[in-house]
């Protein structure tokens, strides 16, 4: 029956009843204690009354003992051990006692007695451990270790495969992010290569302008000294025009430097977001987690409580059986009354039992008040485990929310990043109408300039040149 479970044309019809969870086993042997962790298995063939359990120390995988029950083992087991269910029920039971012990209320035990390995499940007391099940355990042939060592390699070599899938993946997604930091680093670097050059180039152009004035003026001054105070009028009112021009691009340089910090912002600010919005998502993926786990729970607790609603049921059954034995033995009594008075002796002994069945009947109430206290109790801890879950399904709700003021946060900020390209553009267009404008009246000015000479004659003197105090210290040419 050993080899059904390591055959692999049969392994497609096992069911894992109890999957592999480590669980402390008491080891006792010639007088000689000690605990160690193995790793419990509970298998089932489909469609066939064949189990086996199987215990595996954690620190040496070479070391399994395995128990396999069939029909046959179980009526032994039935017999010896005073069991009142069938193989399906013992099932049940089994894996409900290796449930308890995994919370640590049932404690298994390996003793060695004579050449006997037995498997005792017990639970512990202060005066006794009283022993639920025990069974017969043999040490795993060498052919049947081998063979679980295998399937536990392929396993691990699965979640290894997993593992470095999901490692690739994460890779790919950080190379990717890297890529985009990098792109967008450089579309900053050639924004604010463009404003430098913008900058240059406007500065180049008034210089420009500037040194054309200059030449303007000096031939004025050359050719008319009546010219000159008409000139320098129009000349201080177009320094003053200059001089606003500078005012107005030194604060559209100022704009643009904000702009590009407030680039800048946004962009850290994108980041944090983007790290907020993963935080949230690990979050949200811890909270399902926890609702997952709480109702588990809770259906463990639904369980509890109908069990113990049986043996509440059990004992208000054993409750009206004792009421009705002391009516019985109360009916005797008076019967042994009327007919002898000489059975005194048995009619005293006779009430002491009616009075222990009395203190039988009043621990009996007592125990049925406490199991009516621990279902009230029972019931108070569901209620307050389907609070919790109401109170994580609402964070889990406003994360989302949160997320979703994230990404129109995000939307906000590309609208924004537009608006400064737009900004640009209107500084761009407006400086090239400014250089436009300066342009005609430059060119009206030296046609103007040309007219008056052909109008006066040529033996005037030549004014000496205009003081530098009309131009900017910036503007001057050293």
């Amino acid at each position: 029956m050993d080899s059904y479970f390591i055959d692999p044309q049969r392994r497609r019809a096992i069911k894992v009843l109890f999957p592999n969870h480590p669980l402390t086993v008491n080891s006792e042997s010639f007088g000689l204690r000690n605990q160690l962790k193995y790793n419990v298995v509970v298998e089932k063939m489909d469609l066939v009354n064949l189990i086996q359990i199987r215990l595996t120390e954690c620190n040496d995988q070479a070391k399994m003992f395995i128990a396999t029950i069939d029909n046959n083992m179980y009526e032994k087991i039935r017999l010896e051990q005073s069991l009142h269910v069938t193989f399906q029920g013992f099932i049940d039971h089994l894996t409900k006692i290796l449930d308890s012990c995994k919370k640590e209320e049932l404690h298994m035990s390996l003793v060695k007695d004579d050449s006997v390995q037995l498997l005792q499940f017990y639970e512990k007391s202060s005066f006794k451990n009283l022993t639920h099940l025990f069974l017969q355990i043999e040490p795993a042939s060498t052919e049947t270790i081998l063979f679980h060592i295998n399937l536990a390699l392929l396993s691990f070599q699965d979640q290894v495969a997993n593992y470095a899938s999901q490692t690739q993946q994460y890779r790919q997604e950080l190379d990717g992010r890297d890529e985009s930091i990098h792109r967008l680093q450089g579309e900053i670097r050639m924004l604010n290569n463009k404003l430098v050059e913008q900058e240059n180039m406007i500065f180049s152009r008034n210089t420009e302008e500037i040194n054309r004035l200059q030449q303007t003026i000096k031939h004025i001054n050359e050719t008319k000294e009546l010219e000159e105070k008409r000139l320098k009028t129009v000349i201080s009112s177009m320094q003053e025009k200059i001089d606003q021009q500078s005012r107005e691009l030194l604060s559209n340089s100022d704009r643009i430097i904000q702009e590009v910090k407030r680039c800048e912002t946004l962009r850290e600010e994108n980041l944090k977001l983007k790290s907020h919005n993963s935080h949230a998502r690990e979050e949200s993926e811890r909270i399902r987690a926890e609702l997952h786990s709480y109702q588990s729970r809770d259906g463990r607790n639904e369980s509890t409580i109908v069990d113990l609603r049986r043996q509440l049921i059990e004992l208000q059954s054993k409750l009206k059986i004792s009421e009705k034995q002391k009516s019985e033995l109360e009916a005797e009594l008076e019967a042994e009354r009327n007919i002898c008075q000489t059975k005194k002796n048995a009619l005293q002994l006779t009430t002491d039992e009616i009075a222990n069945a009395n203190v039988m009947m009043s621990n009996m109430n007592k125990e049925i008040l406490k199991l009516k206290s621990k279902i009230e109790l029972r019931t108070e801890i569901a209620m307050r485990q389907e609070k919790l879950i109401q109170d994580k399904e609402r964070e889990y709700n406003e994360l989302q929310e949160t997320v979703r003021q994230i990404q129109q946060e995000h939307v906000k900020n590309r609208a924004a990043a537009e608006e400064y390209a737009q900004s640009v553009r209107r500084i761009k267009e407006t400086s090239d109408a400014i250089e436009e404008k300066y342009r005609k009246k430059i060119n009206d000015l030296i046609v103007k300039v040309s007219h008056n000479q052909n109008m006066e004659p040529a033996s005037m003197s030549i004014p000496h040149q205009m003081p530098n105090r009309y131009l900017r210290p910036h503007n001057r040419i050293e």
